[in-house]
C-alpha cells in the first residue's frame, strides 16, 4: 500500500510499497517484484507489478475483483485482460489504476485457465488528484 509518513496520510506524500495489500489481505500466491516511483508519467505514480502462476489465476482474478472493484477478466483477440480500473482511497485521497492481463494464449476458457503460465497484475498509485 502506498504509506504515509508519521505526519499523518493527508499531510504527508506517499512512499513506493504494495497498494494490492490494501483493503484486504493480499494472497500469498499474488507475488509483486518491486514498486518503483515513474517520473516519465504525469503525476509520477508509483508503479507496483506483480505476477500469479496460472494455477492460481483464477484465485487472483476472484481477490481483486472483491477487493478493489477490479473487472473480470475477458478475452480480447489473443489474450486475456481486464479493462483499468480506477479507485480512491477515502482516507487518503490517493488514487490507484489496476490492470490485469495474460501475455498471448492459445487458452480460450476460464477453466483452461491452468494451461496459461503467468498472469500479469499491475497497480499505479497516484498521490496527486486529477
Amino acid at each position: 500500500m502506498l504509506q504515509s509518513g508519521a505526519g499523518g496520510a493527508q499531510d504527508a506524500a506517499p512512499a513506493c510499497g504494495d497498494v494490492l495489500a490494501w483493503p484486504g489481505r493480499k494472497p500469498a500466491h499474488l507475488v509483486c517484484q518491486g514498486c518503483q516511483q515513474n517520473r516519465q508519467r504525469q503525476d509520477q505514480p508509483f508503479e507496483v507489478r506483480c505476477q500469479v502462476e496460472d494455477q492460481h489465476a483464477l484465485q487472483a482474478d476472484a481477490y481483486l475483483r472483491r477487493a478493489h472493484g477490479l473487472p473480470k477478466l475477458q478475452r480480447y483477440c489473443c489474450m486475456w485482460d481486464s479493462t483499468p480500473h480506477s479507485w480512491r482511497d477515502r482516507r487518503t485521497g490517493y488514487g490507484y489504476v489496476l490492470l490485469m492481463a495474460t501475455g498471448e494464449t492459445p487458452v480460450r476458457t476460464r477453466a483452461a485457465w491452468p494451461r496459461i503460465g503467468h498472469v500479469v497484475v499491475r497497480a499505479d498509485g497516484y498521490a496527486q488528484g486529477p
